[in-house]
């Protein structure tokens, strides 16, 4: 009896042990499962990141075309965009190619990108305001740039900004 009571010992210690590994073992799988979702949604944060920027970049070059070697800037071609209307920028084909802005949101892998424009207003300080002021600075606009896309656990979207000024 004392031979069979050690097997069942045994028998018990090995189911023990099992379970112990086993659920080690989906601990640390759940662990990585969860560090890889975070380096993916950084990654779509990083590349969303990235075409913002260089959505406002884009803006920054149509801004600078101007008549070449003259170093005039083609300020006309930014105020004459809709302030709020969705614009993104493609290049226009000729050599040597430009920027030039097009109505709506350009989709680029399972990103969508747009820019969108608005007037800025300063204060008796020339300081910019976000509303009221004592007036509308016509050589300065707000672009900003917007990236949006879909996760599993919902939409996402960012935002950049910046002022473009005419230097003129």
């Amino acid at each position: 009896m004392s031979d069979s009571k050690q097997n069942g010992y045994g028998l018990i210690e090995i189911i023990v042990v099992t379970t112990i590994v086993i659920m080690v073992f989906l601990g640390v799988s759940e662990c990585l499962n969860s560090f890889l979702k975070i380096a993916l949604q950084n990654t779509d944060t990083t590349e969303a990141l990235f075409l913002a920027r260089s959505s406002l970049e884009q803006a920054r070059a149509v801004r600078d075309e101007g008549n070449e070697g003259e170093g005039d800037f083609d300020w006309v071609n930014i105020p004459g965009l809709v302030p709020g209307d969705p614009y993104y920028f493609e290049t226009n084909g000729a050599s040597p190619a430009k920027w030039v802005a097009q109505p709506g949101t350009k989709s680029e892998g399972k990103y969508t990108i747009w820019i969108t424009t608005s007037e800025v207003r300063r204060d008796g300080n020339h300081d910019i305001v976000s509303s009221g002021g004592v007036g509308t600075d016509s050589n300065t606009l707000k672009i900003t740039s917007n990236v949006s896309w879909s996760t599993a656990s919902g939409a996402k979207q960012i935002n950049l900004f910046e002022y473009l000024t005419n230097f003129k």
